[in-house]
């Protein structure tokens, strides 16, 4: 083996230790990569001073960066929480004092739901299916989230109805309507019979009600121009 041999043989082996490197961009290669394709080229049509040049080109290229390589510090790696039974058991607990605090805010008929939930998250637990649990008490906590942000906003919208419609569930005069249901009569009767079963409910119904009624406002324009 020629002298010019070992050292092609001695470059490539430090350009695969950059490559095999963790720390050091796929990128970064693409410089050594072709120095490599050239030196080939070089050895195929005779030119061996050339390619003695280019392989001592690529070895000062490749011992700078070797050099950095080594002086640069292992990467820090973030804390990463594992979903263990523990940090599962802190999950629920969390969820079920959420569920506790704002159970005004839940009608009687979800927080039953939700405890069935966490029961079945906990039964989950232990029986060390820490996979499955740790998806159920995600999308339990998703749908409790979403309940109480409804909740709030319905709020919202019985304070506008209360502002907006007087003498609720009285006696309607005649050509007196609202919204899509054409009378407070209908209303008051509809949001009783929802009542019976939960009065939260009645909050969900008077956002969904004001929402529709936004809705038909900004569609009757269209329906007389279509006339």
């Amino acid at each position: 083996m020629s002298s010019l041999d070992a050292d092609i043989l001695s470059v490539k082996g430090h350009v695969e230790t950059l490559r095999k490197s963790a720390r050091f961009p796929y990128w970064r290669l693409s410089y050594a990569d072709f120095s490599l394709l050239r030196i080939a080229d070089y050895c195929t049509v005779g030119e061996e001073d050339e390619a003695k040049e280019m392989v001592a080109r690529l070895a000062r290229w490749v011992d700078s960066h070797l050099r950095e390589l080594n002086s640069v510090k292992p990467p820090s790696y973030p804390h990463l929480i594992v979903w263990n039974e523990k940090e599962l058991g802190k999950e629920i607990a969390t969820v079920r004092r959420t569920i506790d605090s704002k159970k005004y805010l839940i009608p009687a008929a979800e927080r039953e739901n939700f405890s069935r939930s966490l029961e079945r998250v906990e039964k989950l637990v232990v029986e060390n299916k820490l996979e499955k649990a740790h998806s159920e008490i995600l999308s339990l906590r998703s749908g409790l989230v979403s309940r109480l942000h409804r909740s709030y906003r319905a709020r919202l919208a019985v304070i506008y109805h209360n502002a907006n419609i007087k003498g609720f569930g009285n006696p309607v005069p005649e050509g007196v309507s609202v919204g899509l249901y054409n009378a407070e009569r209908t209303l008051a009767g509809a949001l009783n019979l929802i009542g019976e079963r939960d009065a939260i409910w009645i909050e969900d119904f008077l956002e969904l009600y004001d929402s529709l009624s936004k809705v038909a406002d900004r569609l009757a324009p269209l329906e007389k121009k279509k006339r």
